[in-house]
């Protein structure tokens, strides 16, 4: 289906950094395409970037149909990453493209980050370094190590399970909700199933690993949130739309939830570096910008993997 002339556009800003990667792909294609600028495209200028592409590397940028509709040469998607909620999965089937996509190959990447934001929220390691960084030497109000902390993981998929793992080095009970699992299936040894209201009651900690659709969009809102036990601390490395963002501004504000970490946000910039949310003016909370699934293990991992969807394909 591919051949070395078939024009090819990559528009992942990590892909497109990495030498390793694009020498690889230069190997095997004539013509590839680059987001050299390393543009955070929307509709429009994604659009005409891929423009006569024949296959495409994605990663967060959204495959709508109305962009599927304006790329008549597209024969192959290929997934850098493994969140598919920005991708309309069944019109690319509907129009015979080829999906390149293999889920848990950055689980890990993942799931130690996720730890390491729980162990700094408990331990208000963030707040407390905001005071210092404005010379304000402050100490401990609620400080808590994870012994005898009830964790809780939302989503038992690949990081869900790999967050499990890690967690049983420590004191800790780890309970999961996942509402594609039946309550009374058995999990890892030292993990139990539990009801979404039992885990939002009894957490100390909850981590958010589901994808985002019908289902989880504002999983955790208002009514969620509040039922929450308090002083706990929400982790989201899933999805934006997953929170609703204002119910969380409103429980860090009124001191509900002791702090919340999050590495992304309902709207993440299109054609533009700069970013704004309320909620980062709030002390007791903590971001980074959506790179939960990407070190340089992973980046190389994934490119490959993405690569690999395209030479599937490749024809000499």
């Amino acid at each position: 289906m591919l051949n070395s002339n078939s024009n090819i556009a990559v528009s992942s800003r990590s892909f497109c950094r990495s030498v390793e990667l694009r020498t690889r792909l230069d190997n095997v294609f004539n013509d590839v395409k680059y987001n050299d600028q390393l543009e955070h495209f929307n509709e429009e200028s994604l659009i005409k970037f891929f423009s006569d592409a024949e296959a495409v590397i994605v990663s967060e940028d959204k495959i709508s149909k109305n962009v599927i509709d304006a790329l008549p040469n597209l024969r192959i998607l290929a997934k850098f990453g493994v969140g598919l909620d920005s991708i309309d999965i069944e019109y690319l089937k509907e129009k015979n493209i080829i999906l390149g996509w293999n889920p848990g190959i950055n689980a890990e990447a993942v799931a130690q980050l996720s730890l390491s934001y729980i162990i700094l929220m408990l331990r208000e390691a963030y707040p407390l370094n905001r005071k210092l960084i404005n010379n304000e030497w402050a100490k401990i109000k609620e400080s808590r190590d994870m012994s005898g902390l009830t964790i809780g993981i939302v989503g038992y998929g690949n990081v869900g399970k790999k967050l499990a793992s890690y967690l049983k080095i420590f004191d800790t009970d780890v309970i999961a909700y996942d509402p594609f699992l039946q309550q009374d299936r058995a999990l890892s040894e030292g993990v139990k199933l539990v009801s979404f209201d039992e885990i939002l009651n009894y957490s100390d900690a909850l981590s958010l690993h589901v994808p985002l659709n019908e289902d989880t969009k504002n999983l955790f809102g208002k009514k969620e949130i509040n039922k929450m036990k308090k002083g706990s601390v929400l982790v989201n490395l899933s999805r934006g739309g997953v929170v609703q963002e204002t119910a969380l501004l409103e429980a860090l504000e009124s001191g509900h939830l002791s702090g919340a970490a999050s590495d992304v946000f309902e709207h993440e910039p299109e054609n533009t570096n700069i970013f704004h949310s309320t909620l980062l003016n709030n002390p007791n909370f903590f971001s980074t910008p959506h790179i939960a699934g990407t070190t340089n293990q992973t980046i190389q991992t994934l490119g490959e993997n993405a690569i690999k969807s395209l030479t599937d394909h490749y024809q000499r």
